[in-house]
């Protein structure tokens, strides 16, 4: 990267500093740590990229997913490997360092667990508890940006969520971050897998049946409730591949588009 791009690179990460809700957090991340992830997680994640732009946003990322656990009684995966390669690079660079870090900003230690020991409903833990932080409601069509990350900084092998009418859909991000297979919904991200694990109630889900009723019979000229605005990706996957090919669909078993997670 030319002097120019690095340049323009760095002021994009510190006006997005500024203006993030973690900025404070932000400011405290430890010495070393920007320079330790852009010395190690290229080996981890192939054609990541490791400019200051990328590490602000994937570190703001991994800070929304700590307050995330640290609002939920369950454990919770976390939706971005972007977010993941700042955590990895963390825990090798000083991990006593960050369990004190976290006890300071989010009144706890996270634990870092591996996808396999958190069970069934961890990712829709996160969500639930990223709506809440963000006063998204509960059912509807809008995402917490964590789960948009992905997507928008183009991580290599990360994972792509999108809204497809009133589902959450989900594909594998290919070594370039774009999205060229058909996205599925997501099993854990059903409202009848929310419903079923207590992160949502019958009146809920009736309330929001009714909301959507009323949208979709009244005027275009009327105001548009929070359900009624959706989170579009750059890769467009919301409607299917990228490369207009429909054939392969993601294989989209119970573990996946979740990476390593914390909690209880």
């Amino acid at each position: 990267m030319n002097w120019i791009s690095r340049s323009i690179n760095e002021t994009r990460a510190r006006r997005f500093m500024r203006a993030s809700l973690y900025r404070t957090a932000l400011e405290g991340l430890p010495e070393g740590l920007e320079r330790s992830w852009r010395d190690s997680a290229p080996q981890e994640y192939p054609g990541i990229r490791t400019d200051a732009f990328f590490f602000v946003r994937a570190a703001d990322g991994l800070l929304r997913f700590f307050d995330a656990v640290s609002h939920s009684e369950a454990p919770c995966a976390l939706p971005s490997e972007a977010a993941d390669s700042v955590w990895h690079a963390w825990l090798r660079h000083d991990p006593i360092g960050l369990e004190r870090y976290c006890r300071r900003h989010f009144g706890r230690t996270i634990p870092h667990v591996e996808r396999a020991g958190l069970g069934s409903g961890a990712l829709a833990n996160t969500l639930m508890g990223g709506r809440r932080l963000e006063g998204i409601t509960p059912l509807g069509p809008r995402l917490p940006q964590l789960f948009g990350l992905d997507a928008r900084l183009r991580m290599p092998g990360g994972h792509g969520y999108w809204n497809r009418g009133d589902e959450i859909v989900y594909a594998r991000l290919n070594q370039r971050g774009l999205c060229l297979q058909r996205a599925q919904a997501h099993p854990e991200l059903l409202t009848a897998a929310l419903l079923a694990a207590g992160l949502v109630d019958a009146d809920m889900v009736l309330a929001h049946m009714r909301l959507q009723q009323t949208t979709a019979t009244g005027s275009s000229c009327g105001s548009f409730a929070d359900g009624g605005l959706a989170f579009a990706s750059d890769s467009g996957c919301a409607d299917g591949g990228g490369d207009g090919g429909g054939g392969g669909g993601s294989s989209c078993g119970s573990s996946c588009g979740g990476g390593c997670g914390g909690g209880d």
